[in-house]
This record gives C-alpha cells, sequence and structure tokens, in this order.
C-alpha cells in the first residue's frame, strides 16, 4: 500500500519496554482510515461511524493474523485530519509488531514527539464533558486485568460518569455557590462511599481464588465444569478420579473469579494420593472463598477430620451439590451441575462483589481514593475541596 503524501504519523506514546499497556497515538489525514485497516471491533459498527471520544474494544490484525487484543478511540485533530489511540499489551514484540502493522497501512513510525501535533500528545481521552484525563490514564492501564464484560463496564464507567462525574458535579455545585451546610454533608458521604469502594473494585480487577473441596465423589469436577461453562476437569463415575488441582477463569454473574478443582479430602494410605490430598489443602489455605462441597445424598459428619477442618476455614461456603437427587440440609447452598443460580448468587455475596455497577462511582485505584477522601473532608473549605477534586480529574 502507497503511503499518503501527507503521513499519517504513528508514535509509542508509552515508554518503550515491558509493561501492562502500551498506547500509540496516530494523527493525520488517514489516521481513520488506516485504523479501520488494521483494527477489527467486536462490533460490526464501521470505524467512521464512531463517535468521537468513543472507546472500541477489538483486535489489531494482520490479514488473518491476530496481533493483540486493541482498545481503540478516535477524535478529530484541531490541526486537521483525526487522533487514533491504540491502547495494546505492553511486550515489546507486540509493540513493535503493532508499529510495523501501522506502517504497512501507510503510517510514518517516528520516535520524536517533535513530529506530532500537541493536541495529540496530551495522553488518553478525556470523556465528554467532562476533562478528566487522569482518570482516562489509569482506566487504560488497569484494561488489561479486565475479565469479563460487567467488569469492564464499571472500569470504563468511571472514565465516562462513576467517580470522574461525582467530582465533576460537585466542583459545579462549588462554582454556582449552591453548597449550603446539609448540602455538603450529603456530597461528602458520596465523596467518601466512592473511595470506600476501592477495595471492591481492586477485588474485580484482581480477581479472587475461589476452591471447591470436599470427600471424593462429591461431584466437584462436575460442578466446577458447569460453573465454567466448559469442560476443563477430567470427570468420571470413580472416586479420586482428580489428582490433582485445576485452576481456570470463570465468569460468575460478571464478576471474574479463579476457580479451583482439587482432588477429595481424606486419609489414603497411598503415597500418590496422599500427596493429591496435601495439594488440595494448600488450595484450600490460599483461596478467598473456600466452597465445601458435599453429596446432598451422603452429607459428611462434622466429626470427621477433614471435614471439620474445612468447616473451620474463615471463609467457607457450604455446598450440597447433585442437589436434584435429594434435599439440600439446612444451612448449605443447594446447586447441581444443572442449577447455579443459588450458587453463583452465593459466590458472588460472600466475596462482596455484590454491591457493585457501571454507574456507581467507586475510585479504583489508591491516588483517586486519596482525592475523594480529602476533598471530603476538606468542606466545608470548598476552595481546598474543589482542589482535590481537580487533582483527581487531573485538570492541576
Amino acid at each position: 500500500m502507497k503511503p499518503p503524501s501527507a503521513p499519517t504519523v504513528a508514535m509509542l506514546q508509552t515508554p518503550p519496554g515491558a509493561g501492562g499497556v502500551a498506547v500509540i497515538v496516530l494523527v493525520g489525514a488517514d489516521a481513520r482510515r488506516i485504523v479501520a485497516d488494521v483494527f477489527t471491533p467486536r462490533t460490526s459498527e464501521p470505524i467512521a461511524s464512531i463517535d468521537p471520544h468513543r472507546l472500541r474494544l477489538g483486535e489489531l490484525r494482520d490479514g488473518d493474523e491476530r496481533i493483540d487484543e486493541a482498545i481503540v478511540a478516535v477524535r478529530p485533530c484541531g490541526s486537521g485530519g483525526d487522533v487514533a489511540e491504540i491502547s495494546i499489551h505492553g511486550g515489546p514484540r507486540v509493540t513493535q509488531r503493532a508499529l510495523q502493522r501501522l506502517a504497512a497501512a501507510g503510517a510514518a513510525v517516528t520516535v520524536d514527539s517533535a513530529d506530532m501535533p500537541p493536541e495529540a500528545m496530551f495522553g488518553p481521552l478525556s470523556a465528554p464533558g467532562l476533562n478528566n484525563p487522569a482518570i482516562g490514564r489509569e482506566m487504560l492501564a488497569a484494561l488489561p486485568a479486565v475479565q469479563t464484560r460487567f467488569v469492564m463496564g464499571v472500569l470504563t464507567g468511571q472514565w465516562s460518569g462513576g467517580i470522574s462525574r461525582l467530582a465533576n458535579e460537585v466542583l459545579d455545585e462549588i462554582k454556582a455557590g449552591r453548597l449550603e451546610a446539609g448540602e455538603m454533608e450529603r456530597w461528602a458521604a458520596e465523596l467518601r462511599a466512592a473511595a470506600d469502594r476501592l477495595t471492591t473494585m481492586q477485588r474485580l480487577l484482581n480477581p479472587p481464588e475461589v476452591v471447591l473441596a470436599g470427600p471424593p465423589n462429591a461431584g466437584k469436577s462436575t460442578l466446577t465444569n458447569s460453573l465454567l461453562g466448559r469442560q476443563a476437569c477430567i470427570v468420571t463415575h470413580i472416586a479420586g478420579t482428580t489428582r490433582d488441582w485445576v485452576r481456570e477463569m470463570a465468569d460468575i454473574n460478571g464478576r471474574g473469579c479463579w476457580l479451583t478443582d482439587t482432588a477429595g479430602l481424606w486419609a489414603p494410605e497411598d503415597p500418590l494420593d496422599h500427596q493429591a490430598v496435601q495439594r488440595a489443602w494448600q488450595r484450600v489455605d490460599g483461596a478467598d472463598l473456600v466452597c465445601a462441597v458435599f453429596d446432598a445424598a451422603a452429607a459428611p459428619s462434622e466429626n470427621q477430620p477433614h471435614w471439620r477442618r474445612l468447616l473451620a476455614e474463615p471463609n467457607v461456603l457450604v455446598v450440597a451439590n447433585k442437589s436434584d437427587l435429594a434435599p439440600a440440609p439446612a444451612g448449605a447452598v443447594a446447586a447441581s451441575a444443572s442449577f447455579l443460580t443459588d450458587l453463583r448468587a452465593a459466590i458472588v455475596d460472600r466475596l462482596a462483589l455484590g454491591n457493585i455497577s457501571p454507574d456507581l462511582p467507586a475510585a479504583f485505584t489508591d491516588r483517586q481514593s486519596q482525592h475523594l477522601l480529602a476533598a471530603a473532608d476538606a468542606l466545608p473549605d470548598v476552595a481546598a475541596a474543589g482542589a482535590e477534586l481537580k487533582r483527581l480529574l487531573g485538570r492541576q
């Protein structure tokens, strides 16, 4: 493909080398065409119809070859043409391959920021009307950790609304002089609540460990496969089939969780079986949540040492599996391979991940939480509170 006479310029904006995310800026009259050539969005909407500042998830491709997953935003450039920001994973080989693909599509790759117009170099895009570049930068840095569509919505919601909108609403009230004593208390409470949701956001971005453990032949592997929606664990009718743990990422009502199936817990004499049990306990000891799974038709006695030890775990959820064949005892969550509704809801509840949504303001970095708390503590000094919120958004 022949490059245009006035080349569209591509530049790596993040530092070269290994990293969580790399941002490539593409600017010029041909930016939108080049993006359409190299980027395949998840949806069928053409690049030409993308609204300015809208993020699109998809893949950077070279023909049939997938280079990397990518997030793309395109906006008009004040000096003419468009600016496209392409966020990919930060490995040096992937970044080099992406730049080579852009060059093949007609971009002139540069390492000199003097080749780029100033308006192309201010960093990740602000959401329309919110002027929040700091939130945008942190959102792009956090995106590689996202495991589910729901978490993607919660994270990007903080950039297009969420804490960005909350901060702007308070700033608007300060500017208009409408903050009276009662209103200050309400806004301070909302700012603190958004800061306190940091723990939930960190758990969404760093998925917790959920371990299924219990006696042999309780159906743990079948239950794990059902929760995963795919056959990750070997299942037979022979007790003790699972000899080692299997760990896979699961989508539990939109929340990403590491789900681990383990060998049955008992007191074997065989050295191999004994090692399998010990490795199962290692996974239990490192879990954020332990699902103590048993066959609803054969509930273990609390006098059994392994079951008693399992119930003593700090965060344990007792699960009566195969409940389609026998009723679940009181205090246990009923589950089966074909009925997971109650179990999924219970896992989300025990992990304290239920009270979050894309439109709820929630800090997802320590910096954000600190500025939100500082703004709340500063009231009724509206000037100091406003300064903290501007720092939160990245305006100063």
